[in-house]
């Protein structure tokens, strides 16, 4: 009776059936999964889930002074750029969606404040070997006076 059942005529398809038709087919595809750009590969779900999340973390981020200095054109330019970022980062080797989202998010909802930031080290560091130059300038020239 048991092998008639694993056979199939008592329960129809039998259990050797069900089993295979429960093993994942192939999966759909709605285009290329990766496009080659100018020699690089870039994957298509992943740059677009990023340049998305840069432009919609945009369009949800608090206004800020700055960003109301930058006016029309610059809060333009700056997304832009944050979306050119996130697909260098995609291009560069983060392949997968989620992560690519969650970078595009992050750096365009407070994409002004890390462009700030960076301006302010740059500012800083140019600032410190300024000084050092001048101070190395100074000390030399008295030197050579004396």
């Amino acid at each position: 009776m048991v092998r008639q059942a694993i056979a199939g005529p008592v329960f129809g398809a039998g259990l050797a059936s069900v089993a295979s038709a429960m093993q994942p087919g192939p999966m759909p595809s709605f285009g290329p999964s990766i496009i080659i750009v100018a020699g690089w590969q870039v994957p298509v779900l992943s740059a677009l889930f990023g340049v998305l999340g840069v432009f919609l973390a945009r369009r949800v981020a608090p206004a800020s002074e700055a960003g109301a200095k930058l006016g029309r054109s610059g809060n333009a330019a700056l997304t832009i750029l944050l979306a050119l970022g996130v697909l260098g980062l995609v291009i560069a080797g983060e392949k997968r969606p989620i992560i690519a989202l969650g970078w595009s998010v992050g750096l365009g909802y407070s994409g002004l404040a890390f462009v700030a930031m960076v301006a302010k080290s740059v500012m800083t560091l140019a600032r410190v070997a300024l000084d050092a130059w001048a101070a190395a300038w100074s000390k030399k020239g008295s030197d050579d006076v004396v």
